[in-house]
């Protein structure tokens, strides 16, 4: 444990809020009932611009949070930046607003440093509300840039141990400030989603350790804020964000081989997304020519069989190991396919015959593109600020990966579509395909 309380170093909690002022008794009370020394602990209320009265409500509710009311909306990243730069203490925690913490958390988060002091940011466990299951025991990032949680939606899990990790979950985590401000924080251009994932891999290829700690516990009411988002802009910045974070943390070598195969997968999610019919593009209705499945070839299948293709069957046991109920969760609101579909082809059946109509959550993907293109100046200067800085390399970073070939859609078709075209690309050979 960190003890005695003379010793333990001065943190400040920050705890971002939109529009959540329902989510904020619970949270700041149990933040004001925590059993670390008072003079060691500030505590921020770092308010986005909310028009639900949650500034006036902490001001007269909670008087000895510091409140940090901001102009606007400026997103989870950035706004989490400029609550940092009025923060005071030795280490930065970060907690979402519908987060709620036991008396004991911050004392078990910081209780690593005891064996480990050279470990520069630490992420908390996490379970839903009432604690019956798993939200974050540690998580792992495909080769697209996508993050994905470790059995999450599971009673209990044997991964469910400390350990070090890519990254800490931005939701409940704690960071030495130094550290934070060094390797630049946040990344602004984020606005929301993956920014931790970035962070924690930009801490990693900086070499900084970042941990999981079991032991500490917070409770969770899950996308408290996001569902208020229509789902196809939410989808852009998941898209987005994620091809970020690839491009700037890859060396050159597996950048090169990843960006193709990462561009032509959120191409085949969005035309999937579409339930684009490929007899309105072919020459020949008869003979699908320009959107059939992938032909079974000796040279990318093991004996020649779709089916036998090694990274199909990884790919379905990591659904079973790693958290089939969060993918298959995650692939319902990510595509809410059978209305998409459904209204999609009812609406094309009125269209004239040269004009095609796809749903919103399709047409994210393609935004997401264009958006990724028009930040490549900008993404240049930190790809060379990284590299030129990093300390690992991609070989010790990539087994925190977990698995980087997992996909990042349940649709049985794309997953063949994704092992097939993995495979041919040679990804199957260059990135981690087993959990760590």
């Amino acid at each position: 444990m960190v003890s005695p309380a003379v010793d333990r170093p001065r943190v400040s909690l920050i705890v971002l809020n939109w529009n959540g002022r329902r989510h904020l008794e619970a949270c700041l009370t149990s933040l004001e009932a925590l059993d670390y020394p008072h003079d060691r602990l500030e505590i921020i209320l770092c308010d986005n611009g909310s028009k639900d009265g949650s500034a006036g409500y902490v001001r007269s509710r909670f008087p000895k949070v510091h409140l940090v009311a901001l102009d606007q909306n400026y997103g989870f990243a950035e706004g989490n930046d400029r609550a940092v730069q009025q923060a005071s203490g030795e280490w930065i925690g970060f907690l979402n607003n519908d987060m709620r913490v036991s008396p004991d958390w911050l004392t078990k988060m910081l209780a690593p440093l005891a064996e480990q002091p050279q470990i520069a940011c630490l992420g908390s466990r996490i379970m839903n509300w009432d604690g019956s299951a798993i939200d974050f025991i540690g998580g792992g990032v495909n080769f697209e840039g996508h993050g994905f949680q470790v059995d999450h939606g599971r009673k209990t899990s044997t991964h469910d141990q400390s350990r070090r990790v890519l990254f800490a979950c931005g939701g409940a985590m704690l960071i030495r400030r130094d550290v934070y401000r060094e390797v630049g924080g946040f990344d602004s251009d984020y606005f929301a989603f993956f920014e931790d994932v970035d962070l924690g891999w930009r801490l990693n290829l900086l070499g900084y350790d970042v941990w999981y700690n079991s032991l500490a516990t917070v409770f969770h009411r899950h996308h408290g804020t996001a569902r208020k988002i229509p789902y196809h802009k939410l989808r852009v910045l998941y898209e987005r964000n994620a091809l970020f974070t690839i491009y700037k943390s890859f060396d050159d070598a597996n950048l090169a081989a990843a960006l193709p195969v990462a561009l032509l997968l959120t191409n085949e999610r969005a035309l999937r997304l579409a339930g684009i019919d490929s007899r309105e593009f072919d020459l020949n209705g008869e003979r699908p020519q320009l959107l059939a499945e992938p032909v079974n070839d000796p040279q990318t299948a093991p004996n020649g069989s779709m089916e036998g293709l090694s990274l199909v069957g990884k790919a379905g046991r990591v659904l079973e190991e790693q958290g089939p109920l969060d993918l298959a969760r995650r692939s319902v609101t990510y595509s809410r396919r059978y209305l998409s579909l459904k209204y999609g082809q009812a609406l094309r059946r009125m269209m004239p015959g040269n004009v095609v109509a796809i749903p919103a959550v399709s047409a994210s993907h393609y935004v997401a593109l264009a958006a990724f293109a028009r930040s490549l100046p900008a993404l240049n200067k930190k790809r060379r600020t990284i590299q030129a800085k990093r300390v690992r390399s991609d070989a010790e970073v990539l087994p925190l990966f977990g698995n980087a070939l997992f996909p990042s859609y349940a649709d049985p078709n794309y997953m063949r579509f994704h092992g097939w075209l993995s495979h041919t690309m040679g990804l199957d050979r260059r990135f981690p395909s087993e959990p760590q």
